[in-house]
């Protein structure tokens, strides 16, 4: 495995895991809005979690984009002639 490879499937690795604690938080919130539905409640939400659904998804986006660079680079490695 390539350095490369290596440094992908450790992007790809920790987007799951990311994308695993989205989920958690979308069920955990889920949960606590159907138990808290009061005015309270909501402006607790908006006021100190309104952001965070958005900001997991650029991280989701941002490590995809990585992964990507890297499959590229290694394509381009591979493509190149060293004349080996």
């Amino acid at each position: 495995m390539t350095m490369g490879t290596r440094s992908r499937n450790d992007l790809v690795g920790a987007k799951g895991r990311v994308q695993n604690a989205l989920n958690h938080w979308r069920e955990s919130l889920a949960d606590v809005t159907e138990y808290w539905k009061d005015s309270t409640a909501e402006r607790f939400i908006n006021d100190h979690f309104a952001e965070t659904e958005g900001k997991l998804q650029r991280i989701l986006i941002t490590l995809q984009e990585a992964a990507d660079l890297v499959r590229a680079i290694e394509k381009k490695v591979a493509d190149h002639d060293y004349g080996d």
